[in-house]
């Protein structure tokens, strides 16, 4: 009985120890940097080793075409937000189609796009003002984390 009670002990010892914690304050990070890897993490985006990743020119052309399509939307009605994710749709489509990045980069890429991509297709079946602000505030934040990872 005695060797049972102390290896639940020593078990509840082992689980209650948060190593993850602990890893990130002997290295002295703050939490603000720890918050910060979090969401690279969750998003799949961070530099390549502290340095950004390379872009085409084509690439370059195209993602200005989108930042460009996003600057200029009118976002006064729901058909406003609707003829905007008919644009993105055509300017990512184009954006993939002349793609021609290879490698890490390539990947990098894709974790900036593909949430865009998403995000696209959600702004083209939104039925409500509300959620499309919404949709279109999170695509900007997207597009706009293009020249922190990119070059």
């Amino acid at each position: 009985m005695k060797i049972i009670l102390a290896l639940l002990v020593v078990t509840g010892f082992l689980f209650g120890c948060d190593t993850k914690k602990d890893t990130a304050t002997s290295k002295g990070q703050p939490v603000i940097e720890d918050h910060k890897a979090i969401e690279e993490n969750a998003t799949g985006l961070v530099l390549n080793n502290g340095a950004k990743w390379k872009a085409d020119s084509t690439t370059l052309l195209n993602v200005a075409l989108l930042h460009h399509i996003i600057s200029g939307a009118k976002k006064e009605t729901l058909e406003d937000y609707l003829h905007t994710s008919t644009q993105l749709e055509a300017g990512l489509n184009k954006m993939v189609t002349e793609c021609r990045i290879k490698g890490a980069d390539h990947e990098a890429l894709h974790h900036w796009l593909e949430p865009l991509i998403e995000e696209t297709k959600e702004l083209k079946r939104v039925s409500a003002i509300k959620n499309a602000s919404r949709i279109f505030r999170e695509m900007e934040t997207q597009a706009n984390l293009f020249p922190q990872y990119f070059e």
